[in-house]
């Protein structure tokens, strides 16, 4: 397990440690992050990730890709949906509308259920593998 000057973090954490962390959430959410945490190693199955102990934010790419090892996307759940977050997202050709925000540069997907991540998932994956050439 990794630490941050404030938090603790695991690296690649396994399917069981990020179950463990979530236990306390909605089912829904629950299954929502876990399947779009999957979906993300799927498509980039050499992805580096490291999931925060403290808010679950999953951070992807850090020290693999992107500026000063910043990443290229991570996965945030909230109360009521989840947020796959983009940091060049605004750089990202979006044709399937996707992306929320207005930031400078990092723009998101928030999905709400199951359901939305599965009529999403093509093109989700898509948007992945374009992060990565932007992150590199």
């Amino acid at each position: 397990m990794a630490s941050s000057k404030t938090h603790q973090h695991i690296d690649n954490p396994s399917d069981a440690q990020l179950k463990r962390l979530v236990d306390g959430k909605p089912v829904a959410l629950r299954r929502l992050y876990l399947e779009t945490h999957q979906l993300v190693l799927k498509a980039l199955p050499d992805v580096v990730c490291s999931v925060d102990c403290d808010d679950f934010q999953i951070g992807y790419g850090a020290r693999q890709y992107g500026y000063n090892g910043w990443g290229m996307a991570a996965l945030i759940p909230y109360t009521k949906w989840v947020s796959l977050g983009f940091i060049r997202g605004a750089a990202l050709d979006d044709p399937d509308g996707l992306l929320e925000g207005t930031g400078a540069s990092v723009r998101h997907i928030k999905l709400r259920s199951p359901e939305e991540l599965a009529e999403r998932r093509v093109a989700i994956q898509r948007m992945l593998k374009a992060a990565t050439k932007l992150a590199r």
